[in-house]
């Protein structure tokens, strides 16, 4: 029997989230780890790994959020606005070996579930590599806002309202 676990992120789990990362990006969309880390202990809250079998198998980072204005790949996030109106998907990864397990599914809706309960009302994330049709799955419609040329030319805005 599989066992599958959702738990908060913590410090000790970046090796895992690095190898994770690097198993599905380009190194174009490769974060560094001192990003990664900076961006999980500012919402230390709402981001989480799943293990199937207590291995990692996928992770979710988000964050509050304020507006349109998209955080810039591979930046440190040096604070979180003041004033949100937003809960942003940061990176969603699974491991290609974890695929076919809905282990994303079980964290889109993990996710979505403690942005409702913090009372968000809409959820934003920017989807890369032709991710669109995958999020469009998930109620995520296309938003027209500009995105910075570090996200790539296929990459679209995309809101869900909660």
């Amino acid at each position: 029997m599989i066992s599958r676990k959702i738990r908060l992120m913590h410090p000790d789990d970046f090796n895992a989230i690095l190898a994770l990362q690097s198993d599905c990006y380009p190194t174009e969309f490769i974060e560094t780890a001192q990003t990664l880390q900076q961006k999980q202990q500012l919402a230390p809250h709402s981001s989480w790994v799943i293990t199937l079998n207590e291995q990692i198998s996928g992770y979710l980072f988000c964050h509050p959020w304020f507006g349109e204005k998209l955080p810039a790949l591979n930046s440190p996030l040096n604070h979180l606005p003041e004033t949100t109106d937003r809960f942003y998907i940061h990176d969603l990864a699974i491991s290609p070996g974890a695929r076919g397990n809905k282990l994303a599914e079980q964290l889109i809706q993990h996710a979505i579930t403690w942005a409702i309960h913090a009372n968000f009302s809409q959820v934003m994330l920017v989807a890369v590599l032709g991710a669109d049709h995958f999020w469009r799955k998930h109620q995520f419609k296309p938003l027209p806002t500009p995105l910075p040329a570090a996200y790539g030319e296929d990459a679209i805005c995309m809101l869900r309202q909660l």
